[in-house]
């Protein structure tokens, strides 16, 4: 789906690591209650910054647990318990995950046609508890892919207007986290260059293979090479994440604010620098960034 928000673990310290382990297994514990076991199927690190940001906006600290997982049951190890950011985030990955499913399903060839469908069927009853939650947002998403496809099927070449459905679709989840209508304009902000870096780093990376499948790319669309797509590509993030900092300076965060920092000021940037190149899985073998 995304796969470039993560933080630099090298300049981590220990508890924050720690922090981040058990909030993303606090995640994968919140997609299960709030809509069942296979919602978990979709479990990523992307999403686990809006959780970030919600209760990093909010007075409550969390609460901590050790328990078993289902990815390492022989071990316990620390979770954290449900919390109103976890539960926004986990809505967030389900809805977004199926209008992506929908998405595969209209535009790609027979076999991951045919494994969309199927996940997406798995994800159905996930989709319609999210949707109920949240109809605005979803209504949001699904009209933000529509006009993804249109743009791509008319072959657009114009770097704003290509990279604008995915920064709308981020904001909007963004904005979302807001405590009050002070923090929403600058969270709102906060996600739209997001959603652009997002966009132009998928589509440095999917650049090679989509020029060889023939399939749309904007920077293909421009008629540049390797080089030069590079180049733009990195120049519209730096644009954007100046941007960015700038929203992100003008919120007042209660907790996490190291975890964010993290992301926005050193992992952000380092995926920036790995601009074209296949994107993060894990975190887990992260040491040489």
């Amino acid at each position: 789906m995304f796969g470039y928000i993560m933080p630099r673990k090298p300049e981590l310290k220990v508890r924050e690591w720690n922090q981040y382990r058990a909030e993303y297994c606090g995640l994968c514990k919140q997609l299960q209650r709030d809509f069942g076991l296979s919602s978990r199927l979709f479990l990523n690190y992307d999403l686990l910054l809006l959780a970030l940001l919600f209760d990093g906006l909010h007075a409550k600290a969390p609460s901590f647990k050790r328990e078993r997982c289902i990815a390492g049951p022989l071990k316990k190890r620390w979770i954290v318990q449900e919390t109103d950011g976890l539960s926004y985030a986990a809505a967030c990955l389900v809805l977004l995950s199926h209008h992506k499913l929908r998405d595969d399903v209209a535009d790609e060839k027979f076999l991951k046609r045919t494994g969309a469908r199927a996940a997406d069927t798995a994800l159905a009853r996930s989709y319609r508890r999210a949707r109920v939650r949240y109809p605005e947002l979803d209504e949001k998403l699904a009209f933000c892919m529509r006009e993804q496809a249109a743009l791509e099927k008319e072959g657009c070449a114009d770097l704003d207007r290509a990279a604008d459905p995915t920064a709308q679709m981020v904001a909007a989840m963004a904005a979302g986290c807001a405590q009050n209508q002070t923090q929403r304009l600058p969270l709102f902000r906060f996600g739209l260059f997001l959603g652009r870096i997002i966009y132009f780093l998928d589509a440095a990376e999917d650049f090679e293979k989509d020029k060889k499948r023939g399939r749309y790319n904007v920077f293909i669309k421009l008629g540049l090479e390797r080089p030069a797509m590079l180049e733009n590509a990195a120049q519209q993030c730096k644009m954007a994440a100046a941007e960015l900092s700038a929203s992100y300076y003008a919120l007042s965060f209660t907790q996490n604010k190291e975890l964010l920092d993290n992301i926005v000021y050193l992992g952000l940037p380092s995926a920036v620098t790995r601009i074209g190149c296949e994107k993060q899985r894990s975190i887990k073998h992260d040491e040489s960034l």
